[in-house]
């Protein structure tokens, strides 16, 4: 089986670190996590280092806002599957990063269990232009 390939951002490389350390505490072993610490890095390692399954996102960047950091992979990167990983709570936050292309949204701090649940949703769904396949069908119909 392929290792799934996940894309963490964030600047703040603890939670680059915590990620790390909760995936393989769940045993994982069929994961590569690239880390990348600003918007550039991701869009650099997405042409470098893609396609991934996921990639987990936060908003607060150093060079540029997850938001525009979203909206440019979903012009190259329709497929994946992005969620944003944020201390940015609020209703208007988790709209504006829907609105921006995200599938979904996981706020900080990190709970285990949901992230375990984001990652094993999210790299298990067969993905078309950018919607999960059954999502898709059901659209199409």
């Amino acid at each position: 089986m392929a290792k799934k390939k996940i894309l963490v951002v964030d600047d703040h490389a603890p939670t680059r670190a915590l990620i790390r350390t909760i995936l393989e505490a769940e045993k994982y072993e069929n994961f590569e996590l690239v880390e990348a610490a600003t918007g550039t890095d991701c869009l650099k390692a997405v042409d470098k280092k893609g396609p991934f399954d996921l990639i987990l996102l936060d908003v607060t960047l150093p060079d540029m806002d997850g938001y525009s950091v979203c909206r440019a992979l979903r012009t190259v990167e329709a497929k994946v599957p992005i969620v944003f990983v944020t201390a940015k709570g609020d209703m208007k936050d988790y709209a504006a990063g829907r609105a921006a292309g995200a599938d979904s949204y996981l706020v900080k701090p990190i709970a285990r269990a949901s992230l375990r649940s984001i990652v094993g949703l999210f790299t298990s769904i067969e993905r078309t232009a950018g919607k999960p396949k059954d999502q898709a069908e059901l659209t199409e119909k």
